[in-house]
């Protein structure tokens, strides 16, 4: 590669991310910490590490669209953990960030082998337990500490309330058993 095709391609890199890309930025470096999020399911190769991180950076979102059918988010992501992961088990915890912080629900999750840095997964969220139009803190955590963690917003229809009120016959005449 020559010197001018690398001006270029480090310009390029500064124009998708919004930073310049220092010749050995590695993806775990740049993004540490943080659990990227996508509709999609993200790429595990690109030709160089710039590369990479301008392909993890242009698919990454926070909103999601309920799927109407099954009233669920599909969510990818990949976790850049912010040191190995000692053990085979992590759990996925969902926190509703609105008012405070309250605990929705959690996933438990195996992994191959000890020592992962990067963990590239998917989760479905139902609508049933974690509600709608929510913002959500999702982390990526093992024995308590938090390896990865994001924001993201849920955002699908409501409850669709008619104001009516159906009494039976014995509830209308004020003769139903408590």
């Amino acid at each position: 590669m020559t010197a001018r095709s690398l001006l270029v391609a480090l310009a390029l890199v500064f124009i998708a991310t919004g930073r310049p890309a220092a010749a050995g930025d590695a993806p775990g470096r740049v993004f540490n910490g943080r659990m990227m999020t996508s509709a999609k399911r993200f790429p595990m190769s690109a030709k160089s590490q710039g590369q990479f991180i301008a392909n993890v950076r242009k698919l990454q979102q926070t909103n999601f669209m309920e799927n109407k059918a099954d009233h669920t988010w599909t969510v990818y992501f990949l976790a850049f953990l912010k040191s190995p992961l000692n053990d085979v088990e992590y759990v996925i915890k969902f926190y509703d960030i609105r008012q405070g912080q309250q605990l929705l629900g959690t996933m438990e999750e195996f992994n191959d082998q000890r020592g992962q840095t990067t963990i590239a997964s998917k989760m479905t969220l139902d609508k049933n337990i974690v509600g709608v139009n929510k913002e959500l803190l999702v982390t990526l955590e093992n024995k308590g500490k938090i390896y990865a963690s994001t924001r993201i917003k849920i955002i699908g229809e409501g409850e669709h309330y008619t104001g009516k009120v159906n009494f039976s016959d014995d509830d209308a005449n004020g003769s139903a058993s408590n």
